[in-house]
């Protein structure tokens, strides 16, 4: 199976289940999750995954637990980037994440 295809669908995964969700009202912060799977829909583990909010300065990196995992939590209100590195798969962006 050819990496990109591979890629695509890790992309495809990450904007589905990449959400963010309040976390607390009164902190006016949110929390960003989700889970990286590949293209057979195995969790990958040991991804770095970074968050990033070009505007605000903003910019944390995250490795996927064994279970696939990610969490970043206290996140500001705002629109970020998220983007995953595996060893043996390209690099996988999702722009558009809404933290609110």
């Amino acid at each position: 199976m050819k990496k990109h295809s591979v890629m695509r669908c890790l992309a495809l995964t990450l904007a589905v289940l990449a959400f963010a969700s309040p976390a607390y009202a009164q902190t006016g912060s949110s929390t960003v999750r989700g889970t990286v799977r590949d293209q057979q829909g195995n969790v990958v583990a040991g991804a770095s995954v970074t968050l990033t909010n070009a505007e605000r300065n903003f910019s944390r990196t995250q490795t996927t637990t064994e279970n696939g995992t990610y969490v970043f939590p206290s996140v500001p209100p705002g629109n970020y980037q998220l983007d995953v590195e595996a060893t043996g798969f390209k690099k996988a962006s999702v722009p558009d994440v809404n933290a609110q």
